[in-house]
């Protein structure tokens, strides 16, 4: 929308919309940040071990990184009112089951029905604020739904450490309910549905299934080869078969009509740089967390409510600081803030790698005050950066590209921290049943604290990899 035609109509509408997004992407976090804190509790709850209990988080990123682009694209097509107040809607009724589970396979099924409800927020959400907001505005207002992301981020650790605590994990779930009826009610009331499309268009079922179909086998074979080895027919079976997927794939896309991904847009360097160093970061952010509970909780004793507190630090950070990062990138551009800010994120995960026995509560805090300092100055730019570098009819596919960018990421980096931590704990000379089992850990702290060490080091050298795609994507106006 051009900035010189805005009525103040539109700039309200514009605000109404940025608020209900907003609401919408805070619900998305509380949820995803709350189980992460619960996962040793859930480990304990169902006698899962951690390999297992791991897919209460892959099987919801799996959903949404073979569904993100599909649906961002079908509200390119169709437009995004309906769609978007479905994907509350079930959303809300998925954590409803997941509270009412139990057992960890059931608790495992309805996460990714919540996944399903969770792509729908995430792939037509950012894309909603982007073409309603003026471009002058676009970082900032992306910098804002980054900070509401981030309050949700802030508030699940301390809110899901205190509601188990107080009344039991099944809670973290039933608490977003209301929250979700709210923004589904608040999405009918603001929303406006474009007119329908008199062109004949099809959504590009076979490249979905395809995309579903590469993501699920490889995170599949990358949770399993540190249990069998890549040797193993069932393991090299589901790489080979990823690979095989990933290629029909792309040779879907390069011939339909309507793509879910149009593959021009990786010859704009801005955008593929963009999602690369998005990729890296999120990746070894979420294999490097996914750790970090059960240092906290099984070795250092700290209690749900108390691990909430000492993780929150970045979130808080993030809010203060993606909105003005977000306006830094509509006036310098985002090659100079991704840049710096992944650095920051590089150090703060050297920290965490360098834990002992024996780090204050200080040396706990620091690294998430600094991962939170290099994430505000990285995503916020980088988001506004992928979102300008395509044309409007576009910019759904692109919003959904960097969930799904993200998501990959994350679920690799899960999957990654699992696999290299089973080396490094058996390089320590742990048994497989110790191994399986984290509550076993505090029984052998030194070998725990050497292999967390290994493998925080080791996943922090790829992060490296996003200073260097964020400084490769063009001029400082990009």
């Amino acid at each position: 929308m051009a900035d010189s035609n805005i009525t103040d109509e539109q700039q309200a509408h514009s605000r109404l919309v940025l608020y209900q997004v907003s609401l919408g992407l805070a619900l998305v976090a509380i949820n995803h940040r709350a189980i992460q804190v619960a996962l040793p509790t859930l480990t304990h709850v169902f006698r899962a071990d951690l390999s297992f209990i791991q897919w209460v988080l892959l099987v919801y990123d799996l959903a949404v990184i073979g569904l993100v682009l599909t649906l961002g694209r079908i509200g390119d097509l169709f437009g995004r009112k309906w769609i978007y107040i479905l994907g509350f809607l079930l959303f809300v009724l998925s954590s409803a089951l997941c509270g009412l589970a139990q057992t960890s396979a059931q608790l495992i099924a309805f996460r990714v029905l919540q996944g399903i409800g969770g792509a729908i927020i995430l792939a037509n959400g950012r894309a909603l604020v982007s073409i309603n907001s003026p471009v002058s505005e676009r970082g900032k207002a992306l910098g804002l739904t980054s900070t509401a992301y981030h309050v949700g981020y802030m508030t699940g650790p301390t809110l899901g450490g205190f509601i188990i605590d107080s009344i039991g994990w099944r809670w973290i779930f039933f608490v977003t309910i209301p929250i979700g009826l709210t923004c589904a009610y608040f999405a009918w009331r603001v929303l406006k549905e474009r007119e329908p499309s008199k062109e004949s268009v099809k959504v590009d079922v076979t490249g979905a299934a395809f995309l579903l179909l590469t993501n699920i086998c490889f995170v599949y074979a990358l949770n399993q080869m540190p249990h069998h080895g890549l040797g193993h027919p069932v393991v090299f079976s589901f790489f080979l078969v990823s690979l095989a997927s990933l290629a029909l794939f792309i040779r879907t896309e390069q011939k339909t009509a309507t793509p879910i991904l149009s593959l021009s847009l990786f010859r704009n360097r801005l955008f593929t740089a963009s999602n690369l160093s998005l990729f890296f970061i999120t990746s070894t952010q979420s294999a490097i967390s996914i750790l970090l509970p059960f240092y906290l909780q099984n070795l250092m004793g700290f209690t749900p409510t108390q691990m909430g507190w000492i993780v929150i630090g970045s979130s808080v950070v993030i809010i203060f600081l993606a909105p003005v990062a977000g306006w830094l990138s509509d006036r310098v551009g985002s090659r100079l803030l991704c840049s710096v800010g992944a650095a920051i994120m590089v150090c703060g995960q050297y920290l965490i790698g360098s834990f002992t026995l024996t780090s204050s509560v200080f040396q706990l805090i620091l690294p998430q005050l600094l991962i939170g300092l290099g994430w505000a100055l990285f995503n916020s730019p980088n988001q506004s950066a992928i979102m300008s570098a395509v044309s409007r009819d576009k910019v759904g596919a692109a919003s959904g590209m960097t969930v799904t960018t993200a998501r990959i990421g994350g679920a690799i980096g899960i999957a990654l921290s699992g696999a290299v931590m089973t080396y490094a704990l058996r390089a320590n000379g742990l048994t497989p049943e110790q191994i399986e089992s984290p509550e076993s850990w505090s029984a052998a702290p030194v070998q725990f604290i050497n292999a967390f060490s290994f493998t925080a080091h080791f996943i922090n050298g790829f992060a490296l990899l996003a200073i260097l795609f964020s400084a490769m994507r063009g001029g400082n106006k990009n």
